[in-house]
């Protein structure tokens, strides 16, 4: 490969990296408040294809992080099992086919409550509702 032609690739990698960071910082950080109705403790536990994160209990409004890395090619998955007095729900707390434009440049922040979990945005939340399946 001539010169000229690797000063030119290595000039359009620098492009990339200046106009479009994000290609390369794959970090990820999912935040989860308890804020389950009731005052109760919430059990946390989430695991994706390769990782089990263990289970957490968190006491009313705290809070719970974990970071990744996404997956350059997509398909990134992390489920979480919620369990307070009585009840088990899960849901996919992070999909990157969803999340990674709510989540590329700031934390995915969650908000857990009895009907479901809300994504806590800057200027609202978004709610969804519990999978279908309960826990085992």
């Amino acid at each position: 490969m001539s010169a000229r032609v690797k000063c030119i690739m290595f000039l359009f990698l620098l492009v990339v990296v200046r106009v479009q960071p994000s290609l390369f910082s794959r970090k990820t950080t999912v935040y989860v408040t308890n804020n389950v109705e009731g005052n109760l403790n919430l059990t946390i536990h989430c695991k994706s294809k390769n990782d089990d994160l263990g289970p957490v209990v968190l006491s009313p409004n705290q809070a719970y992080q974990f970071t990744f890395n996404r997956n350059l090619l997509g398909g990134t998955l992390f489920f979480c099992s919620f369990r307070w007095t009585g009840s088990c729900h899960w849901f996919d707390i992070y999909i990157q086919d969803r999340d990674v434009t709510h989540c590329e440049s700031v934390p995915c922040r969650w908000i857990i409550k009895k009907g479901g979990p809300c994504r806590d945005l800057p200027d609202s939340h978004e709610c969804f509702p519990w999978k279908l399946d309960t826990c085992v």
